[in-house]
């Protein structure tokens, strides 16, 4: 059995009340940049915000803890996900040049989202639809 932990940061503006999705090639669903833990070299808060970092350029800082979730890929892989609040560094303004920087990363596309736009959206985990009250 194998089992993966992983971290990801919902990333939220608080001035334009947008939280930020990334979007993976070939995919028709957006979600909460994230991506597994290096455990020799980080703790799980600084992987998220380097996760944040390398798919969408954008440099964070950790809020707080969200929540953790636990789904099985198959029988034999076990994925822990840690969901974390954070907020963009220096500002909001996506590069629209940027590229992921993991050479083995799948990320084609980083926007911010409002709440109207979430609903119009499928959204992993669909629980970030209604995070913007």
């Amino acid at each position: 059995m194998k089992t993966r932990i992983m971290a990801r940061a919902l990333v939220y503006d608080e001035d334009r009340n947008t939280i930020l999705l990334v979007r993976n090639k070939n995919s028709d669903f957006w979600y909460v940049p994230g991506g597994g833990w290096e455990y020799e070299k980080e703790n799980i808060p600084e992987c998220a915000v380097r996760e944040v970092k390398e798919e969408t350029g954008s440099e964070v800082k950790i809020k707080k803890f969200l929540y953790l979730r636990e789904y099985h890929d198959s029988l034999e892989d076990i994925f822990f996900e840690s969901f974390w609040l954070a907020s963009v560094k220096n500002n909001a303004i996506l590069n629209k040049n940027h590229v992921d920087l993991d050479s083995n990363g799948s990320v084609e596309e980083v926007r911010w989202f409002a709440k109207e736009d979430l609903l119009k959206l499928e959204v992993y985990p669909d629980i970030f639809k209604n995070f913007l009250g």
